[in-house]
């Protein structure tokens, strides 16, 4: 489903990416492990496009990305970010919502929430939790709430950037626990990064090292 050719990105005298083959086989869970400043995360956003490299070539399901039609494009993807990202402001299902409550194809509000208050459900969190903020959760409720996120639109794709950063490690064996029987269900592909061993082995169907070459500005070769 995804494909990387020879990706080059530099910024400035920092060469990040140099040479970068990797492939992403549809329905399989992708991990990236590697070093602070190894590339892993401008990787992820070559991915996505919100980055553009300076070579090579990325391709999902055959088509460039960086040709690709943007809503439509990024509305594949589905995104567990590392803080967890949640809008303060909202309440818990306007937060999980957040896709389905905008754009060309919005839905009325008591459909969005009843389809936030089932993904809450999905990751172990019950109907009360809907109409609280962010800042009343622990740190293992928010993060579950960013993952009821990310699969609220049943993307095709899930991103996970660090999803058990911050978490002892009763939360985050639950987390990846969750994330290996989500992507299970929905035969989603996911690509993580993270630095913790334990996640690595709880759902990595493949994994790919980001390493040194040489010189600190010579970076991540996979």
């Amino acid at each position: 489903m995804i494909t990387l050719n020879d990706v080059h990105k530099a910024f400035g005298a920092n060469r990040v990416l140099q040479g970068v083959n990797l492939s992403i086989a549809s329905g399989t869970s992708m991990v990236i492990i590697g070093g602070s400043g190894t590339g892993k995360s401008v990787l992820l956003k070559c991915v996505l496009g919100l980055v553009r490299p300076d070579s090579g070539q990325i391709m999902l399901d055959g088509q460039d990305v960086t040709k690709a039609d943007r809503d439509a494009f990024l509305a594949r993807f589905g995104m567990l970010f590392q803080g967890g990202a949640l809008f303060d402001s909202l309440r818990v299902w306007e937060n999980v919502a957040f896709r389905l409550l905008r754009g060309a194809k919005a839905l009325p509000k008591p459909q969005a929430r009843e389809i936030a208050i089932e993904k809450l459900r999905r990751v172990g969190l019950k109907p009360d939790v809907a109409d609280q903020f962010p800042a009343e959760l622990s740190g293992g409720m928010q993060k579950r709430v960013g993952l009821a996120r990310a699969i609220a639109a049943s993307p095709e794709i899930i991103f996970f950037d660090e999803p058990t950063t911050g978490l002892d490690p009763i939360m985050a064996g639950v987390i990846n626990d969750l994330i290996r029987e989500i992507v299970t269900e929905m035969g989603a592909t996911a690509m993580t990064i993270t630095h913790d061993m334990s996640s690595v082995r709880a759902i990595a169907d493949n994994v790919a090292h980001a390493a040194w070459r040489g010189d600190p500005l010579d970076r991540a070769g996979f």
